[in-house]
């Protein structure tokens, strides 16, 4: 499979597992949305990721609106399913293959993270597994990428702070791979 084919494979399955979320399990991120993330051969652990749109300025605007619309953080996280559950999900090809992780503003990982520089993802979920070399850099909060995770974030975690770090994990989908698990191998649906 050429690196561009894995790419858009992998944005497809991603899009297909987080719209399942959404719609049956209320945007718990299941396993293929927290990969474990390996650093010089040791698992340091599991990373929740965001998924944002290329072109993410509409939709940033519309996950603050929700935000600011309502001080109940239930009717934050309700409007924030059905915005996503109807149509977020349907057009991978909107999707930017850099993921975003969010963290409290000053954390030291974010910094040793950054400092490392580069990282390998290991998503697992059904009969899928990607193995994807990626490098790791600190997002300004200047860039679009950093508003849409921040407000996607916002709208689901109430005790957010004003101030957060995100981290953005850069595919190298040259040296990433693919590999279909025997089903008897897995436990998990989608």
């Amino acid at each position: 499979m050429s690196p561009d084919e894995l790419r858009r494979q992998f944005i497809r399955w991603q899009c297909r597992i987080r719209q399942y979320s959404v719609r049956k399990d209320q945007g718990r991120p299941s396993r293929g949305m927290r990969p474990h993330l390996v650093i010089n051969n040791r698992n340091v652990g599991e990373v929740t990721l965001v998924l944002v749109k290329s072109e993410s300025e509409n939709l940033t605007w519309q996950f603050k609106y929700i935000y600011q619309k309502t001080q109940d953080p239930a009717d934050r996280y309700q409007q924030a399913i059905k915005l996503l559950s109807e149509y977020y999900y349907q057009i991978p090809d909107e999707f930017s293959d850099e993921m975003m992780a969010v963290y409290p503003f000053g954390s030291d990982y974010v910094k040793q993270m950054t400092m490392v520089g580069k990282g390998c993802l290991i998503f697992e979920q059904g009969n899928q597994r990607y193995t994807i070399d990626c490098s790791m850099r600190d997002i300004p909060e200047i860039e679009p990428k950093y508003q849409a995770t921040y407000w996607h974030n916002r709208l689901f975690n109430p005790n957010l702070g004003n101030t957060t770090k995100i981290l953005g994990f850069e595919p190298d989908w040259e040296s990433s791979e693919f590999i279909e698990l025997e089903l008897s191998d897995t436990n998990d649906s989608p």
